[in-house]
């Protein structure tokens, strides 16, 4: 177990980056009334999980929408109860989520720093389906000829470095749904994702270098999205009526 400094160290952190979040809007009461009950860009990779029946399919096929692996039903339950009991359950902060958070602008400036010749503007919390879902990237970059979307990752190892810049942008790589989804949200073509390499302490962070890759939009993808989200909100509504247990109101919504 650490010192009573040490979790007095921790406790402190913890406070600062709350407060900083609260100050840039994330965390705040706006910022969770905008997301309650809404899938949301984060967690939109839980929502496209599928059963093993139609795991190696690919999205066009109309059945892989209405088979739901289980983060699949467990995210849309849980925003299921978020409509139900009108609250969202904060999550803990952990000393990795504190080191990106507080560590994306230092990203982000290193990268405007370099290309002097774009502009940043930064977007709050965008819906791509109204009262359903939305997405909320790091921002948008403005040059002479086009505007894209940015979304700034701070790795923590080198092994999630690799998982991010070395695997292949696909839906098995662990942001593709996310970018996915904000691209949605910003109406862009395109986004620039921007991985920081890990500094050798998360305690100390030293953010000198990054990669970087253009990730362009996918009908396919995006009109999955769409869809298992409006199936998603089919089940939740059913649920609502108050009439039928979960897995029944599933069935339900597969029918209509």
């Amino acid at each position: 177990m650490g010192s009573f400094t040490d979790k007095l160290n921790d406790l402190e952190a913890t406070i600062k980056v709350l407060r900083s979040e609260t100050e840039s809007g994330q965390r705040s009461p706006e910022w969770f009334a905008q997301r309650l009950g809404k899938f949301t860009g984060s967690k939109i990779s839980d929502l496209m999980k599928c059963g093993r029946s139609t795991a190696k399919k690919e999205w066009d096929a109309p059945e892989k929408i209405f088979d739901l692996g289980a983060g699949a039903l467990s995210y849309i339950y849980a925003k299921a109860k978020e409509r139900q009991r009108n609250k969202v359950i904060e999550s803990a902060t952990t000393a990795a989520m504190r080191y990106g958070i507080e560590n994306e602008t230092t990203l982000k400036d290193l990268y405007m720093s370099e290309n002097n010749d774009l502009r940043f503007e930064e977007v709050g919390f965008l819906e791509f389906i109204e009262g359903i879902a939305g997405a909320s990237g790091d921002g948008k970059i403005f040059s002479d000829k086009e505007i894209y979307g940015v979304e700034l990752k701070c790795a923590t190892t080198w092994e999630q470095f690799y998982n991010r810049t070395e695997v292949e942008m696909n839906p098995s790589h662990m942001d593709f749904w996310q970018l996915q989804s904000e691209m949605l949200a910003m109406n862009v073509g395109k986004i620039i994702y921007i991985v920081a390499e890990p500094s050798e302490s998360i305690f100390e962070p030293n953010i000198t270098d990054y990669s970087k890759k253009i990730v362009y939009a996918s009908e396919l993808h995006q009109a999955a999205i769409i869809k298992r989200c409006e199936f998603g909100d089919k089940i939740i509504k059913e649920y609502l009526k108050g009439k039928n247990i979960f897995s029944k109101c599933v069935e339900i919504a597969s029918l209509t």
